[in-house]
């Protein structure tokens, strides 16, 4: 698998020819899961997972389709984590609404909830904070708070980046700073838009 800078070739022969990113592989994930025939028995199974325990059918068959098994514990887990964060944000019963969009940075989200015209952030500083702050273990905890609380306030983000930012951890810490640091100045520059259009 390919770090997330990696660019995918155009008009490749055969799908297994596709150089494929995280991110790639992440969206792949939301898209699948917001399609009508996808299971919603499977979607509950996702959503009610134990990332650090993943045991579902439904994660092991996704896992499977796209060739990520057998490479390790902590690999899997952290893709448990994004399946499980995923299937929290995809709508029930809006078939066709994907957890993913592409335009809206992870930071920008969790500053406005899903609500452009806040004014004050939906994800506070603090959590953000002790979010962007966090390694290993307590990371995956606050990230499973985060994703149900975007869930709540019917919010969508950049799976491509969220993906990144939670398999970066562990793995590249120069990666892993690029994605908290664009975290920080998307939900900061938000903030800035939001304050001077009040005033």
């Amino acid at each position: 698998m390919t770090h997330d800078t990696a660019s995918v070739s155009q008009n490749p022969q055969t799908e297994s020819e596709r150089p494929r990113t995280w991110g790639d592989i992440a969206a792949a994930f939301a898209w699948q899961m917001c399609r009508p025939d996808f299971g919603r028995g499977d979607l509950a199974e996702l959503r009610r997972m134990h990332p650090d325990s993943p045991n579902t059918a439904a994660y092991w068959r996704m896992m499977a389709q796209q060739d990520l098994l057998g490479r390790g514990a902590d690999l899997e887990n952290k893709w448990a984590l994004i399946l499980h964060g995923i299937a929290l944000m995809t709508p029930t019963g809006e078939d066709g609404r994907s957890a993913h969009d592409g335009a809206i940075p992870v930071g920008r989200a969790l500053y406005l909830g899903g609500d452009d015209g806040r004014s004050s952030p939906y994800f506070s500083e603090m959590r953000l904070n002790r979010l962007l702050t966090a390694r290993g273990p307590m990371l995956r905890v606050l990230l499973a708070r985060m994703f149900r609380m975007m869930a709540a306030a019917n919010a969508f983000f950049n799976w491509r980046e969220m993906a990144t930012f939670i398999l970066n951890d562990g793995y590249s810490e120069e990666g892993a700073e690029l994605s908290r640091r664009r975290v920080a100045r998307e939900y900061y520059s938000a903030e800035r838009r939001l304050s001077r259009n009040a005033s």
